[in-house]
């Protein structure tokens, strides 16, 4: 089993960290109110917890012959002899359908023919030589 984290974009990782300690401070002021407004701090808590667990938790592991990938709550698996090939891409919107990466640079992996998934992991070099072990046959552009 192989344990891949995600690069992290310094702009991307600000972002989430500000939009979290802005939550975290509208739930403190929200809390010297004399009526607690319930619903709002729930909200404001669990998607403050939400952030925190995809910054926290984004990696992708490559055990037996599938590439399993987690962003948060948000996990799939891919069975790595599916792949056709895996693409270089930088910016900020991949045309893709997950993107379980905190960085503007990772790559596209295709599989099935037509599904695809955003990925970016830390050790990148290393992630597409193991993936290239177990499927020679996968086009890296």
């Amino acid at each position: 089993m192989k344990n891949y984290l995600s690069s992290k974009s310094f702009i991307i990782v600000i972002v989430l960290w500000g939009l979290v300690l802005f939550m975290l401070i509208m739930m403190l002021l929200n809390l010297n109110k004399p009526t607690l407004d319930v619903v709002p701090f729930i909200i404001t808590s669990l998607a403050s917890a939400l952030l925190i667990w995809i910054l926290l938790d984004t990696r992708y592991v490559i055990k037996n012959s599938f590439l399993f990938y987690r962003s948060g709550p948000f996990r799939g698996r891919i069975d790595i002899s599916k792949i056709d090939k895996i693409q270089y891409f930088s910016g900020l919107y991949p045309q893709v359908s997950m993107k379980p990466a905190l960085d503007i640079k990772g790559y596209i992996i295709t599989y099935n023919k037509q599904d695809d998934v955003y990925v970016s992991p830390k050790k990148s070099v290393d992630f597409i030589a193991e993936l290239l072990k177990i499927n020679p046959k996968i086009e890296v552009l």
